[in-house]
């Protein structure tokens, strides 16, 4: 019944998004991943955010979603016109039981592509390179003898700002310890610089970091793992965690 259920709304939605009138004929749907392939770029722009019945969110948006008023359980399209690179928005509203399915489906694939590309619990890393918004340079070695908390997120990403307050309480609660905690995203360091003026975020900011996110294969944000001292990948990113920062902290611990 709820494979039914799930086949139904798939094909509402693509019937729905098929008759999208306010979206221009140039503009074509595509899928999150193909979207999150291509976000990266400072020349993709959006241009228009509606909810599903043309309501049009347009005061002053620019790359945030954090005014915008959106119903409790929604789905995202997204539809982009190729030559130009710029993009719209569509919020659809869906039932507790498609967002429910939707998280149980996007889990799997998940794990099964984690499992594909050797990133599941228990995975010793062999590799870790990246530079922080400060020009700083890491790798595994000089992070050697700490645990690392990998944070995935994006500006525009609504549930990952709402955390940003929660995040920087266990970085201060752990400051002096063995912890190197990092905030992982696509966006570039300008965009971040001018967002953190408004939104602190304490962690070490990571940006432009398309090639991270896919040694980690993300593709649900936020997302946030552990790398203990061993080199050991824990994943803490459960869609239904709803205890999420207490699961954190106590798998610091555990590691410390």
């Amino acid at each position: 019944m709820t494979r039914i259920i799930f086949f139904l709304f798939l094909w509402s939605t693509q019937c729905i998004a098929q008759n999208y009138s306010f979206i221009p004929k140039e503009f074509k749907e595509i899928k999150d991943k193909e979207f999150f392939k291509i976000a990266s770029s400072d020349t993709l722009r959006l241009l228009k955010i509606y909810l599903e019945d043309g309501t049009e969110f347009n005061s002053k948006i620019k790359d945030s979603l954090q005014s915008i008023k959106l119903p409790v359980s929604f789905s995202k399209n997204y539809f982009l016109n190729e030559s130009t690179k710029q993009f719209y928005i569509v919020y659809k509203t869906i039932s507790e039981i498609e967002r429910k399915q939707q998280a149980i489906e996007q889990k799997v694939e998940i794990t099964n592509n984690r499992k594909k590309y050797k990133l599941q619990e228990g995975t010793v890393l062999k590799e870790l390179n990246f530079k922080d918004s400060n020009g700083n340079n890491y790798t595994l070695d000089s992070l050697k003898g700490k645990v690392i908390v990998l944070n995935f997120w994006f500006i525009g990403c609504k549930p990952c700002v709402e955390e940003i307050p929660d995040l920087n309480r266990i970085q201060e609660k752990f400051k002096d310890k063995d912890v190197v905690f990092l905030a992982v995203t696509f966006d570039s360091k300008k965009k971040l610089e001018e967002f953190i003026k408004k939104k602190p975020f304490d962690f070490t900011l990571v940006p432009d970091s398309m090639k991270i996110i896919r040694q980690f294969y993300v593709n649900s944000y936020p997302t946030t793992m552990l790398i203990d001292k061993d080199r050991k990948i824990h994943l803490i990113d459960d869609l239904l965690v709803f205890d999420l920062m207490n699961k954190i902290e106590k798998m610091i611990k555990n590691y410390l």
